[in-house]
C-alpha cells in the first residue's frame, strides 16, 4: 500500500509517492505508476537540516518540474492561501545542495512555481548521422539540442536518442527538438536506470537548457524566454555574464490532484 498524489506541472504529469513501507519494491511501484504518468518521484526526509524534504526520482536524475511540483504540494500541505507566496527549500535527486523553490498560490486554485536550476557545466557540439546537436550538460542530465530542423518522425528521434545515450555515461539523456522561430520544443528523455524512453509534454531541465542558450545569444544581462511545448509554456529567466549563463530559473503552472491510497502489489 502506498500514498501518492498526481501533480501536473505544465502537463508533465508526475506521480509523487508521499508514503510507502520501508521495504517496498520501488521498481515495481514505478513500473505500475508509469502506466499513468510521465515520471514517478518519491518524497523522502531531507539529508540536510536546512531542507524541508527531498524529492527523488527513481533513476536518480534531476527534474526541475518534479522540484517545482513537489514544492507546490508541500506549500499546499502547509495551508498556503490564494495570493500568498512561500519559499520551500528542497533537495532534489541529481543536484547538490538545497534549491529554494518559490510557490505562489493563484486565486483560480492552481500554483505558480519557480525553481533555481543547477548551473550548466558545459556546452559542446556533437555530430551524429547527418545531425549537428548542442550537448548541454547539467547535473543529473545531459540534453542534446537539435535546433531549427524539421520535426523528426517518432521512430527516427527515438533511435537517435538511444544511439547518443549509448555514447555517454549520464544517468539521463534528453533529445530536445527546438524550433526557434516558433519558440516550440519537443522533449524526449531517456533514463538509463529505469530504461524508460518518454515523450514528455513538458521538460523543466530541457527548457532551462534551451532558454540558457537563447539567453547567451541575446547577450549580457538578464533575459526572459518562453519555451512552449506540448503541455504548455515554461518561462526561463537567465542572467548572462561574460558570455555564460550564471543564474537560470524556470517558472510554470502546477495543478495538484487528490491524495490517494493505492495497492501496487
Amino acid at each position: 500500500m502506498i500514498e501518492m498524489v498526481r501533480l501536473n506541472p505544465t502537463g508533465n504529469l508526475t506521480c509523487l509517492v508521499t508514503r510507502k513501507a520501508p521495504d517496498a519494491d520501488e521498481a515495481a511501484i514505478t513500473r505500475t505508476l508509469m502506466a499513468e504518468c510521465e515520471q514517478v518521484a518519491y518524497l523522502d526526509p531531507p539529508s540536510l537540516p536546512e531542507a524541508r524534504a527531498r524529492i527523488r526520482l527513481m533513476g536518480g536524475e534531476f527534474c526541475g518540474n518534479a522540484a517545482m511540483a513537489g514544492a507546490c504540494y508541500l506549500a499546499e500541505r502547509d495551508g498556503i492561501l490564494p495570493g500568498e507566496e512561500q519559499t520551500v527549500p528542497l533537495e532534489i535527486s541529481g543536484a547538490a545542495g538545497v534549491l529554494n523553490c518559490t510557490v505562489r498560490r493563484e486565486k483560480g486554485g492552481g500554483y505558480e512555481g519557480t525553481v533555481p536550476m543547477p548551473g550548466i557545466e558545459s556546452v559542446t557540439m556533437v555530430r551524429e548521422d547527418s545531425f549537428v546537436l548542442a550537448a548541454v550538460k547539467m547535473p543529473g542530465i545531459l540534453h542534446m539540442v537539435l535546433e531549427d530542423e524539421p520535426l523528426l518522425h517518432r521512430e527516427t528521434a527515438e533511435k537517435l536518442l538511444l544511439k547518443l545515450a549509448a555514447q555517454v555515461p549520464d544517468d539521463a539523456v534528453g533529445l530536445l527538438q527546438w524550433d526557434r522561430r516558433k519558440g516550440f520544443m519537443m522533449p524526449l528523455v531517456y533514463v538509463r536506470k529505469s530504461g524508460t524512453l518518454v515523450w514528455e509534454t513538458g521538460c523543466g531541465s530541457g527548457s532551462a537548457a534551451v532558454g540558457a542558450r537563447e539567453a547567451v545569444s541575446r547577450g549580457e544581462g538578464r533575459s526572459e524566454i518562453e519555451v512552449r511545448q506540448p503541455g504548455g509554456m515554461i518561462r526561463v529567466t537567465a542572467n548572462v555574464r561574460m558570455g555564460w549563463p550564471e543564474e537560470i530559473f524556470i517558472s510554470g503552472y502546477v495543478r495538484i490532484g487528490e491524495t490517494e491510497q493505492r495497492n501496487t502489489g
